[in-house]
């Protein structure tokens, strides 16, 4: 899978998502028929990290978000099938 080609997202569909008085890059993937593992933003390629439940994410997922960007991680939240999938560059 690490070969497949990254989905190219346009940059109209991307968002910021707020989280416990974070922001976060944001996009919705509930139209794809499977997820993909890499992402391309802006040319920047984003491979997949982990994911959340959209309910019941409360604190962890910020601070998911928060040790991922102070490690110097870039990071893109997707959503799909009630979850958060986060993306990192």
């Amino acid at each position: 899978m690490a070969d497949a080609p990254a989905l190219d997202i346009e940059r109209s569909l991307v968002g910021t998502l707020e989280l416990e008085g974070t922001n976060a890059t944001y996009v919705n993937l509930e139209q794809l028929a499977t997820v993909p593992t890499r992402l391309r933003v802006a040319d920047v390629e984003y491979a997949y990290e982990r994911s959340f439940p959209v309910q019941g994410h409360s604190a962890v997922l910020p601070e998911a978000l928060a040790e991922l960007e102070d490690g110097g991680k870039r990071v893109v939240v997707a959503e799909r099938a009630e979850r958060y999938i986060l993306f990192v560059a």
